[in-house]
């Protein structure tokens, strides 16, 4: 795999970057109103629909990371977009590689926002084994918001119908979260890597907000003065914004090597998925909380933003399986792996 991003993959950081820089801040307003759609939503569900995508789902060829780039830069931000969610719902339908045919173009295109339904309630991980009550998901972000639903089941995945949707009352509220009960499938397809792929985009955006906690705390370190120094002088402070920094940079690191363990078909891609997930939502809530403790007393309070990464963290963290979860499935598969290997 190439080890550093190509000039299309720092363009498109840098572009979707611009657009979610003008929403900063929609994360805070959400806490005292009702969600509304980012600015950006638009252009990002438009332009950025084919990231990702194989070209048997009807894709350009765009790898896996490039999609993951764009996702980042959204979780860096805070940025309350429908667009990582309808991300990994069309990479939950892409993962067959007998896949006959391209997704529809309105969804490609953006017109119809899909979003995915993979959590059941009462489990920690994805609805690829018997639930249950095999046609409930939970944690279903916007799903009150999008135009349609990919649903996972033990069967495969399908365009699932909702019957009845609950809303939930999201600890981020510019989040929506829903339990949805859809109706049967009359017929599914199977989920090949669909929900690797899914949890990666879940994972990129994980680290985007661990990135954006560990700036805002960089930034108060370096500008915030106690006994007639800058507190990013003293070993308390910087010790852990450094632990930060360095989960990050490794979730980062493992989450782009998985996508590329995914797209090129891999044997070992799952153990790479279920370990950069949960190194990913460990490293997000890790650095939110250091965020708080560098913040000192004002960082608890309501009036300061690092409790808006801690939210978005706590809730990435709960989609496409709990990271407690994936470092189970990391480690059950590991050794599955290391038993086969021996005979």
């Amino acid at each position: 795999m190439r080890a550093t991003f190509t000039e299309e993959q720092q363009e498109i950081g840098r572009t979707v970057g611009a657009l979610a820089d003008a929403d900063r801040g929609a994360a805070r307003a959400a806490l005292s109103g009702r969600w509304q759609a980012p600015a950006g939503d638009g252009p990002l569900l438009r332009d950025f629909g084919l990231l990702g995508v194989p070209e048997s789902a009807g894709g350009i060829g765009s790898s896996l990371i490039d999609l993951l780039v764009a996702v980042e830069a959204l979780g860096e931000r805070l940025v309350p977009s429908r667009f990582p969610a309808h991300a990994a719902a069309v990479q939950l339908l892409c993962g067959d590689e007998r896949r006959t045919g391209p997704l529809p173009d309105e969804v490609l295109d953006g017109r119809r926002v899909l979003t995915c339904a993979v959590d059941v309630p009462g489990g920690s991980g994805w609805a690829d084994r018997v639930p249950s009550d095999p046609l409930v998901r939970t944690l279903v972000p916007y799903a009150a918001q999008a135009d349609g639903v990919v649903a996972l089941g033990p069967a495969g995945v399908w365009f699932a119908d909702p019957v009845r949707v609950t809303v939930r009352q999201s600890v981020d509220p510019s989040v929506p979260l829903a339990d949805l009960t859809v109706a049967a499938p009359e017929r599914t397809q199977p989920a090949g890597a669909g929900p690797l792929r899914a949890a990666l985009v879940v994972a990129a955006e994980l680290c985007g907000v661990a990135q954006g906690a560990v700036d805002l705390a960089a930034e108060q370190a370096r500008t915030r003065r106690q006994f007639g120094r800058v507190i990013g002088e003293f070993q308390g402070v910087a010790f852990p914004l450094a632990e930060a920094a360095t989960a990050r940079k490794a979730a980062w690191d493992l989450t782009l090597y998985a996508a590329w363990a995914v797209d090129t078909g891999r044997p070992d891609a799952g153990i790479q998925v279920h370990a950069a997930k949960a190194a990913a939502g460990q490293a997000a809530v890790f650095a939110a909380e250091r965020c708080i403790q560098v913040h000192g007393g004002m960082g608890i309070t309501m009036e300061a933003d690092p409790h808006l990464f801690l939210r978005r963290a706590f809730v990435l963290d709960a989609r496409c399986g709990r990271g407690s979860w994936h470092r189970r499935r990391t480690g059950e598969l590991r050794i599955r792996s290391r038993l086969a290997a021996r005979g």
